[in-house]
């Protein structure tokens, strides 16, 4: 069992590694991958038979843009936008979750009560809602210019991040306050042991141990808020409009970086059309966030084999928090928690 979730584990970060791999390699040795290209698909008589954009069945394997352009070339080559930027989200909800969780393990019932109140917000908001709320008038700044890409960037993913902190952070703490129950920590208080000294020695590797399972639920719950987010026009480092048609009514929009929800946001104007625009970089998402999910999943068999809480003696609480996976609004059941931390 131990050995094919190992293999459960590898295998999937193998196929990610080839892939991030070529996605930088492809510019080197296909220049001209991005190209548009005037060229028609003709005949052995030299007629023209098919004309941009192709179609699966004349491009293989998933058709052209309305430029010629290869679609699963133009993928591969912004995959490592994605996938990085999906890795720097979900690190940063660890980390600002784990600050938090930690405050939350050592606010008074009074308070606890008030801050789990205003995180149960979370679990009824979409959080594409939100980040969408958060960066409206920032898109606004980057359309005129006004803002750079880089910078951008940089706000959209702090903006990503903290949508979950609350739902994340009390996730985190409740677990904390579950594991602080055992009867060495209270000896550890008994002798004189400081907050400092707890989470240093006791709070700190217990989290450490389960973390790469959180860490690899928050890519795969980044990569599914991307695509919501792509669908409104929101996309990392930010889309370039242009206005066409009369009196400049008909918007355009462009990507520098072929990022997968950018793809999905530039091409979603032709889904009745030409569909194949909009599954393909869907498709791409859904692979890898399954690559994602079979990691995560055999994460916990590992751990549940070998992450047994030391001296507890128990490993119900452990195991019920690594099988309690957040929701893809980054929630969960602050009841459930409730009952055992009570």
């Amino acid at each position: 069992m131990t050995r094919r979730a190992k293999l459960g584990v590898m295998v999937p970060l193998i196929f990610i590694a080839i892939l991030l791999a070529s996605s930088f390699i492809l510019p080197y040795i296909y220049p001209e991958y991005d190209r548009e290209t005037s060229s028609y698909l003709k005949d052995s008589s030299g007629d023209i038979i098919a004309a941009p954009p192709y179609t699966p069945g004349e491009m293989p394997p998933m058709g052209s843009d309305k430029m010629g352009r290869n679609v699963a070339v133009l993928l591969i080559a912004g995959a490592k936008y994605t996938i990085l930027a999906a890795i720097g989200i979900a690190f940063m909800r660890m980390v600002i979750g784990f600050l938090f969780g930690l405050f939350y393990t050592f606010l008074s019932r009074r308070v606890v009560k008030h801050v789990k109140a205003l995180a149960e917000v979370f679990q009824f908001i979409p959080l594409v809602i939100i980040v969408y709320a958060l960066l409206f008038y920032v898109d606004k700044a980057f359309q005129t210019n006004a803002l750079g890409s880089t910078n951008y960037l940089i706000i959209q993913m702090l903006a990503i991040s903290i949508v979950v902190v609350p739902s994340l952070g009390i996730y985190i703490g409740e677990e904390m306050k579950i594991f602080m129950r055992n009867e060495f920590i209270e000896a550890s208080r008994t002798m004189g042991g400081t907050k400092k000294h707890l989470i240093t020695t006791h709070l700190w590797p217990q989290f450490r141990r389960h973390s790469v399972v959180l860490f690899s639920e928050q890519i795969s719950q980044t990569l599914a808020l991307l695509i919501q987010l792509g669908i409104i026009y929101i996309t990392l480092g930010g889309l370039r409009k242009i206005n066409f048609g009369i009196g400049g009514t008909d918007p355009e929009y462009f990507t520098v970086s072929n990022e997968w929800a950018a793809m999905i946001s530039i091409n979603l104007t032709q889904i009745f059309v030409n569909p194949w625009l909009v599954v393909a970089p869907l498709v791409f998402f859904a692979t890898l966030i399954f690559l994602v999910n079979t990691i995560s999943s055999n994460l916990k068999v590992l751990l549940l084999n070998s992450g047994q809480v030391k001296g507890s003696g128990k490993s119900e609480d452990y195991e019920e928090f690594v099988d309690t996976p957040l929701s893809s609004q980054g929630s969960f059941d602050f009841v459930s928690f409730e009952e055992k931390s009570g």
